[in-house]
């Protein structure tokens, strides 16, 4: 056991180290050396951002910019975001803890890497809101409240307007049809392929096209952009058009990171992420768009669900979502109910 966990200890010591060494190198950077002189002559305090996914990737490509930019540019050259990278610079499970604990300033994240720090962020998938909704609705505040507790400042959603999609090359008449059928999946809908009888498999990203190819899997779970890029769809023949559940990607900030900022820079910070979330939202809604159609293009064949089973199916996914946060957080499941209108 060991021989497999020490070269990942070893590899992300490693990281962070390289990481500090890199702000070290540089006195002007960082929060702890610019803490309280932001946009003084001391030079402008640098924050170091890590991404989730790889930085030429649909998804961050262009959202780790337009956010960069309107940082650089709103707060008036008094911060600058040096991208470090994706999870070549710093390993996938570390990036939470790495932000909390002030090695890098900002991640782009999903839940999906830190729930089980956190459970409580598996509702971002529960939201039926707008990001601007729940700013409106408590939810944002409460969630806010939430990574505060873990030393982290909570700037907004980076991803929306993505809902997932199964993806298979059995042509489907039917919900049960999906009985027996093996799927790659992972944590965000592992529950809803079991309440399903489906055999979810375990598949390393850089296997799906290979274990498609060879029949080992029948199909997978996945949001629209990607795949094609991915080149999954070589060997994929059908979506199902039923989208469900909603993004978890989160813009997160160390606290101390935040607060060397100025009193105003703060409250810049807030309310830019605010409005780029607006622009993010839009800017999906077109790509999802625009991708659908060149799937169908390139022969993807989508595949409706009847009223019927398309109610049944979604009533599902919140069954079962909804339950693996009853087990988790069972102190505010009915808070978080309340705030993500589920009446069932």
């Amino acid at each position: 056991m060991f021989k497999f966990v020490r070269p990942r200890i070893f590899l992300s010591l490693l990281c962070c180290l390289l990481l500090l060494a890199g702000c070290g190198s540089n006195s002007a950077s960082g929060p702890a050396s610019s803490a309280g002189s932001a946009g003084s002559s001391s030079g402008p305090v640098e924050l170091k951002l890590v991404s989730f996914l790889a930085l030429d990737h649909p998804f961050p490509k262009d959202m780790i910019p337009l956010w960069k930019e309107k940082v650089e540019k709103e707060l008036n050259g008094a911060v600058t975001i040096r991208v470090v990278g994706g999870p070549e610079s710093l390993p996938v499970g570390d990036q939470f803890d790495a932000v909390r604990n002030g090695v890098v300033d900002i991640g782009f994240n999903v839940s999906s890497y830190y729930g089980h720090l956190m459970p409580e962020s598996h509702s971002l998938n529960l939201s039926p809101f707008t990001p601007a909704e729940e700013r409106e609705n408590g939810y944002f505040d409460y969630m806010s409240d939430r990574f505060k507790q873990n030393n982290l400042v909570y700037l907004g959603r980076w991803l929306s307007e993505s809902p997932y999609y199964f993806w298979t090359n059995k042509k489907i008449q039917a919900l049960d049809e999906l009985k027996g059928s093996k799927f790659r999946s992972n944590s965000t809908y592992h529950e809803v392929m079991l309440a399903l009888e489906m055999v979810p498999m375990e598949v390393n990203p850089g296997d799906v096209y290979t274990s498609l190819e060879r029949k080992m899997v029948d199909g997978f779970g996945f949001p629209l952009l990607g795949p094609r890029l991915n080149g999954w769809t070589e060997v994929t023949k059908y979506l199902i058009d039923e989208p469900f559940l909603n993004q978890n990607a989160t813009i997160l900030m160390n606290v101390k990171a935040f607060e060397s900022l100025s009193s105003e820079n703060q409250q810049k910070l807030l309310a830019l992420t605010k409005d780029f979330e607006t622009e993010m939202v839009e800017y999906f809604k077109k790509e999802n768009e625009k991708e659908k159609q060149t799937l169908q293009e390139k022969g993807v064949e989508l595949i409706k669900l009847s009223p019927e089973d398309s109610q049944k199916f979604q009533e599902i996914v919140k069954r079962e979502k909804w339950g693996v946060l009853e087990k988790a957080v069972p102190d505010q499941v009915n808070e978080l109910k309340k705030l993500l209108k589920y009446n069932p």
